[in-house]
């Protein structure tokens, strides 16, 4: 009796000790570690394909513990993000298959599914697991794709269509096949192109010597026609707008080498450069690719976005749950989360109580505990708790839209130094078509059979692709680092200002303290009014404002607040009428503004480290005092000193109390800071630093200190959840952390660096590459390879930013918490 195997027949895994299931496969008994493996092993055997457990280089993934309900990709909205439908009216989808671990696995998906009607064609790829389907969907519907595939025992995803994931796909196949055909060719012409230059020096018959040449001719023609045709397409569209760009002298160079090489060797005399054409081609198709696979990274990380969303959550109505996509919610509709469970759009918690994993949103990794009343984002994970939640924003107006809009604002965004290269670039090409033009009349007077390698040679060197490639390339590269580190670049501009940033100002509440004030003390001062009327009346006038203080207050809860004609003074308070009265709450001199002048005086000796809110009426004067206080967040001390390690100068400006301000700064070790500040106080502050030479960072709220903001040389927002969408900094700090500003300030500080390098050694190249081919030294095959080389280290080089940086002063002594930073 042969022993009881280990592990399960289908899936691999260890067998239980006593649930161990057996299967008849192939005549004989398998043992099998669960249910759901014994029946995708019958539903294989059933279909005759036993063959696959033969060919299988390792287990199958065991099926998933529930069975999905894989109706809900039938829905209309389900089809339209992951269905493509192409014009024959067949449909097309991209299905992610986890478990697929080698060709068998490919294989049998392939042949189970052709066996399903309406199924049109199949292709899978083992290396990532994604399988392409095209089928009659009047005869066959996702879910039954899906279905199948699951009781095969692996566990399929579909792709979202409305994203570019498809597009990129085929673009890279496209030039990974161009790649290929120019690698095949340039290795067979190189070949031919070394006996014939061997032959030049130690003799070839004749006959031999032209074959070799209508040999390279033929190998050469699909390399130039099919390889290089984007080259073609880019210089003809360039022309057509009347640009010069980078594509024009790529394309008159393999097209006259080609076309001269051709007849050359029709006339059976003169030299030809089939191996410079193709050698260009594909270094040219590598450096092309290897900017694209560049530009692919960034754009993942935009569409890793909207894979945050789940692909089904359940919406309650009259107490019972159905299951939709996250297309069909709308705003008040109420959702259940259960633990493990991503969020589907951004809502408010009406009952229960979790943790909330936000690192992929904001690059916090701890989780936030969420109560009842607080926000939650799309595409956050619930950790704990089961959660329901009423819709507040759906679609393009949540969070995670704002958050991918902001990411492709600053991707399409353009520096200073880009256009500055692009408008070179463009002036350098005709100046070279030029000086190619010149070079060949003058070498055509001098020895005409030098002429038209020497304009070859020109043209190709002169390439201006590392130009061009200078500054994009660190850009892309710096946007990916920060994004990661949890703060968005909404343009890309000022990053190089950033970089020579020489003061950083701050914002003290909502900034370097936490936003979340609470009231520790209420003092009434008029007589006639309780405490509960007068916390209502504030609450009322705070519900109007955006401010983290208006926080501390409890919002009303039933009907719309009583206040009427409330307007807000940015940095002061808020003034409404009620009852035919007029009101209003916020800064100690903003309110006294308003109280008659026989109004009872403000009680004496308060708390100097509290945020005192006065509450007064027109009529019966001070009604009441709240002081509140905030703490610091836990960053911000080390946060500070990193900043100032790196040589920036730090102020606090506030439009809190003075004896507030200077608490605060004195427990984080800053020298200047002041209190009391209006926005035009703060501005004017900017002002006068950026007057006096200096390059000025401010950070703050990213609504109410816009107009500090807007005054400053780089502008970084606190985006807190759903404040994102009406942020309009430059950059934007998406977690609760401060951290990624010192992060933010080595990666400019690195991409203006590498910025500088790459346009210099642009610059170098062409200054020692053209003259060497305008007097002949340089041959065409080798300036096409010092061109891509050229191209390839400044793509390189661009890398470098994503690389961790060498921290300054690391392991140096810290300053106490009582020793100033220097301003």
């Amino acid at each position: 009796m042969s022993p009881m195997p280990a592990t399960c027949f289908h899936c691999g895994s260890p067998l239980p000790g006593d649930g161990a299931v057996s299967e008849p496969i192939g005549g004989e008994p398998r043992a099998m570690c669960c249910g759901g493996c014994a029946a995708a092993a019958r539903f294989i055997a059933g279909l005759g394909l036993e063959r696959y457990y033969h060919f299988r280089t390792s287990g199958t993934a065991a099926p998933a513990p529930d069975a999905a309900q894989w109706g809900i990709y039938d829905r209309k909205a389900a089809l339209r993000r992951y269905t493509h439908l192409r014009p024959d009216g067949s449909c097309e989808v991209s299905v992610a298959i986890e478990g697929v671990r080698c060709a068998a696995c490919s294989w049998l998906i392939r042949n189970v599914l052709e066996r399903l009607p309406g199924v049109a064609e199949v292709t899978v790829r083992p290396t990532d697991g994604r399988a392409q389907i095209r089928y009659q969907p009047s005869r066959c519907t996702l879910s039954a794709l899906l279905e199948t595939i699951e009781r095969l025992g692996y566990r399929p995803r579909p792709v979202d269509y409305l994203h570019e994931e498809p597009r990129r796909d085929g673009e890279r196949r496209a030039a990974l096949r161009r790649i290929a055909v120019a690698g095949l060719g340039m290795m067979q012409v190189m070949s031919f192109a070394a006996a014939l230059y061997a032959g030049a020096l130690d003799g070839i018959a004749p006959d031999l010597e032209q074959l070799l040449r209508y040999v390279s001719f033929l190998v050469a023609t699909p390399v130039v026609l099919y390889a290089a045709y984007p080259f073609y397409q880019a210089a003809v569209r360039n022309l057509r707008h009347g640009a010069l760009g980078m594509d024009v002298p790529v394309a008159v160079s393999i097209v006259s080498a080609y076309l001269w090489s051709a007849w050359a060797t029709l006339r059976g005399q003169g030299a030809i450069y089939f191996d410079s054409a193709v050698m260009f081609t594909f270094l040219l198709l590598l450096g092309r690719y290897i900017e694209m696979t560049l530009r692919h990274r960034a754009g993942h990380q935009r569409e890793s976005l909207g894979r945050l969303l789940p692909e089904r959550v359940l919406r309650m109505s009259a107490g019972v749950a159905e299951t939709v996509t996250p297309e069909e919610l709308q705003v008040g509709d109420r959702m259940r989360i259960l633990p493990g469970e991503r969020v589907a759009a951004d809502a408010m918690v009406v009952s229960g109580t979790s943790d909330i994993d936000e690192a992929l949103l904001t690059g916090e990794s701890a989780p936030r505990l969420v109560r009842c009343g607080e926000q939650i984002c799309a595409g956050t994970v619930n950790l704990t708790g089961v959660l329901e939640a009423d819709v507040t924003r759906v679609g393009g107006a949540s969070t995670l839209a704002a958050v991918g809009r902001l990411l492709d604002r600053a991707n399409a965004d353009r520096p200073v130094a880009a256009q500055f290269a692009d408008q070179v670039a463009a002036v350098f090409v005709a100046a070279v078509l030029v000086l190619a033009l010149v070079i060949g009349l003058l070498w055509w007077r001098l020895d005409p059979g030098r002429a038209f390698p020497a304009v070859l040679a020109v043209l190709v060197a002169s390439c201006p692709c590392a130009l061009s490639l200078a500054t994009p390339a660190a850009l892309a590269a710096a946007i990916a680092q920060l994004a990661r580190s949890g703060l968005l670049v909404t343009r890309s501009r000022p990053l190089q200002a950033l970089a020579a940033a020489d003061v950083i100002v701050f914002d003290k509440t909502g900034t370097l303290t936490r936003g979340q004030p609470r009231i520790e003390k209420m003092t009434l001062v008029a007589t006639g009014w309780n405490s509960q009327q007068c916390r209502e009346l504030a609450a009322s006038l705070e519900a109007c404002s955006t401010h983290p203080i208006a926080r501390a207050f409890e919002l009303p809860t039933r009907g719309d607040s009583p206040v009427t004609n409330a307007s807000v003074t940015p940095g002061q308070g808020i003034e409404g009428w009620f009852g035919g009265v007029r009101y209003r709450i916020g800064a100690p001199r903003f309110v006294r503004e308003l109280l008659p002048a026989a109004a009872t005086p403000a009680p004496s000796d308060p708390q100097a480290a509290r945020t005192h809110i006065w509450l007064g009426s027109q009529v019966e004067g001070l009604l009441a005092v709240f002081e509140l206080q905030d703490s610091l967040r836990d960053s911000a001390a080390n946060t500070l000193r990193q900043l100032h390690d790196l040589g920036l100068a730090i102020r606090i400006a506030s439009g809190d109390r003075a004896e507030v301000v200077t608490a605060v700064a004195r427990s984080l070790g800053v020298a200047e800071a002041q209190g009391g500040m209006s926005p035009a106080d703060k501005v004017a502050l900017v002002h006068g630093l950026q007057q006096a030479g200096q390059r000025v960072v401010v950070v703050g709220d990213g609504i109410n200190d816009a107009p500090v903001l807007a005054a400053a040389d780089v502008s970084i927002a606190m985006g807190s959840g759903t404040d994102l969408a009406r942020v309009s900094a430059d950059l934007i700090l998406v977690g609760d952390s401060l951290r990624p500003l010192a992060q933010a300030i080595g990666s400019a500080r690195r991409m203006t660096r590498v910025i500088r390098e790459n346009l210099l050694w642009a610059a170098v190249y062409n200054l020692v590459a053209i003259p060497l081919a305008a007097t002949g030294w340089l041959q065409p095959w080798t300036a096409a390879v010092g061109m891509s080389l050229s191209s390839l280290l400044v793509v390189a080089n661009a890398l470098r930013i994503r690389l961790p940086a060498r921290r300054r002063g690391v392991g140096s002594p810290q300053p106490p918490a009582g020793e100033a930073i220097p301003a």
